[in-house]
């Protein structure tokens, strides 16, 4: 009788660690279907780059618009080379033992030069493009671009008062 009662309860510690498990799993699943399925916008998460800016415009439009931001990326391929080099090159100065800020801000400015010249030729490319468009598709795109991109709106930041 000793053998069955030890049984029993076993057989209860297990029942009780198969009902937690169940329970954890199933809380997990529903989590998950939540997640998946309470955001309308599931498969934008992150989708913030400049290309998707023209997601309200026609397939054919959008084509277009990726196709000019792929050459002009191709166009300033050096000198996203330059601003990496530079900024390798402004990390490598500041770990040096003894500092020079001379170099590391020529190094500094060498970066801010070639971020600069790429933003502007990615603006004359995103300008060329809605030069392009009809009234009605460049309202599309600046809507677009009110949530896309480098011009898009910061997000509301929820500040503490002390």
């Amino acid at each position: 009788m000793t053998g069955f009662r030890m049984n029993k309860i076993e057989n209860q510690k297990f029942i009780f660690a198969s009902l937690l498990l169940n329970l954890f799993l199933i809380g997990c699943i529903a989590g998950g279907a939540y997640k998946l399925f309470a955001n309308n916008e599931t498969g934008k998460v992150g989708q913030n780059a400049l290309r998707f800016a023209a997601e309200n415009l026609s397939q054919e439009q959008q084509r277009q618009f990726k196709k000019t931001l792929r050459v002009a990326r191709r166009e300033v391929k050096p000198l996203l080379a330059t601003a990496n080099e530079a900024r390798t090159e402004v990390r490598k100065l500041i770990a040096e033992p003894k500092f020079d800020r001379q170099a590391v801000e020529v190094a500094l400015a060498k970066t801010r030069e070639a971020d600069r010249a790429i933003r502007m030729k990615i603006e004359v490319t995103m300008l060329n493009y809605a030069e392009s468009l009809s009234a009605e598709d460049r309202q599309k795109f600046a809507d677009g671009l009110a949530k896309k991109g480098p011009l898009r709106e910061p997000p509301i930041m929820m500040l503490k008062d002390n």
